[in-house]
């Protein structure tokens, strides 16, 4: 963390960070609702709309390796403005989609584009924040998507009904294109803090994968990912067909779950800060346990208030989890480690957007359009997430800590070999 970021000049970058998420993530999220009118104009079944829905999350999963090594190379600032401009383009090009490949290709691009985007705004915090503080602004940041989601949702299926799902994706596409203009103004560093330190190189991919803790909390967040995006994906459709509602209220009943979420998360955040160190598994487990609980209650209920109800707890368990597995890497790991410890712990969960929604699609395709089989696929991975989060204990992961200290330490051995060697006087 540089010093010569003022508290003022942290509470800018934190806004802009959210902003840009916020618009990214209702810019992912509108294609839950648009699905179906895209559906009906190209003629797709579930098992087709269930790959069109899961196209963003292939590309998105491998830039999120390549993010975080971006960040250190390039720069955060860099890296952050490609991912919104390019983000940005590639949803409005989703408007001109003419079949069902080119939308899978768009969705494509539109993964690429954004999927820099979550390591980078961790260097960007792991560069600003003091190191307590971390986990606030992160969670802050993160937050943004269930407004995001929120807006997605309710806005979208609103613009959707009155003007049609192609104009949609343009005004989406232009409001994030001025957004990547005002996030290069904004996250311009002081000039102390451009002059204090010289550049880092962030450790490498090998080294991070190395260590447990890292490999663990990706195995995590897949597996809780596979429930979260999977009903994302499909519950809006689930409602138009099983309890027969319309597409407007469809949309605004899948935005409730993430504007309530939203008042949530930012507690976490705190109390990670405050009182969160080794509380982790304890976080972890008790929120998987919970969205087991509630998928369970909705593939039983008929009841749509029920229904709702167990939605909003479902999606504050994701959104517990969110906080707790990208606070890990801020908290417990060097700076230099923070881009690439993000990007591979992101993979494991943006993978699982690239399975879920098509393993749905196909069931629900093979058992004609009973999505019991589909729900019962997701709530064997919340389990399964529940059991690997009893097994995550930060007293075994020793071996982290020695490795982030053993790569920290050759660091600063070779950087004092190498003013030694400047400063030597040469014998004669």
């Amino acid at each position: 963390m540089n010093s010569a970021y003022s508290p003022r000049r942290r509470g800018a970058v934190l806004a802009c960070l959210f902003l840009a998420w916020l618009v990214g993530y209702a810019d992912r999220i509108a294609i839950s609702t648009a699905i179906v009118p895209i559906s009906r104009e190209f003629a797709l079944d579930a098992r087709a709309a269930g790959y069109v829905l899961s196209a963003f999350y292939v590309s998105y999963a491998v830039m999120q390796i390549a993010g975080g090594w971006m960040a250190h190379r390039f720069g955060a600032r860099r890296i952050l403005l490609f991912c919104v401009f390019s983000w940005s383009l590639f949803t409005s090009l989703t408007g001109q989609a003419w079949s069902l490949a080119s939308l899978v290709a768009v969705r494509l691009l539109f993964g690429i584009g954004e999927g820099g985007f979550s390591p980078a705004s961790s260097v960007t915090i792991a560069e600003v924040f003091p190191r307590a503080e971390r986990a606030r602004a992160k969670s802050f940041v993160i937050s943004s998507v269930l407004l995001g989601g929120a807006v997605g949702s309710g806005v979208a299926a609103a613009a959707i009904s009155q003007y049609g799902w192609r104009a949609t994706y343009h005004w989406l596409g232009l409001v994030g294109i001025g957004l990547a203009g005002l996030l290069w103004l904004a996250i311009r560093p002081p000039v102390a803090a451009a002059s204090a330190m010289p550049p880092r190189a962030g450790a490498s991919l090998l080294q991070v994968l190395r260590i447990p803790m890292v490999r663990k909390t990706s195995m995590i967040w897949f597996l809780k990912n596979m429930g979260a995006l999977g009903m994302q994906a499909w519950m809006p459709t689930y409602l138009m067909r099983v309890h027969h509602v319309d597409l407007l209220h469809a949309g605004l009943m899948a935005a409730l779950p993430y504007l309530l979420a939203f008042l949530g998360l930012n507690g976490v955040g705190w109390l990670l800060d405050k009182a969160g160190q080794g509380r982790e598994r304890l976080c972890m487990a008790a929120s998987s346990a919970l969205g087991v609980a509630a998928l369970a209650v909705v593939m039983q209920t008929d009841s749509l208030v029920v229904l709702m109800a167990c939605w909003v707890l479902s999606t504050l368990s994701y959104n517990f989890v969110y906080a707790t597995v990208f606070a890990i890497p801020l908290k417990r790991l060097p700076d230099e480690m923070v881009g690439n410890a993000t990007g591979l712990i992101n993979f494991g969960g943006q993978l699982a957007g690239a399975i879920a929604p098509a393993v749905m699609g196909l069931l629900i395709a093979r058992f004609q359009d009973n999505f019991q089989p589909a729900f019962g696929f997701l709530l064997a991975t919340g389990i399964a997430a529940f059991l690997l989060s009893l097994g995550w204990r930060p007293a075994a992961e020793a071996a982290s800590g020695s490795a982030a200290a053993r790569w920290r330490g050759a660091t600063v051995r070779a950087g004092a070999e190498a003013a030694g060697g400047e400063s030597r006087p040469r014998r004669p």
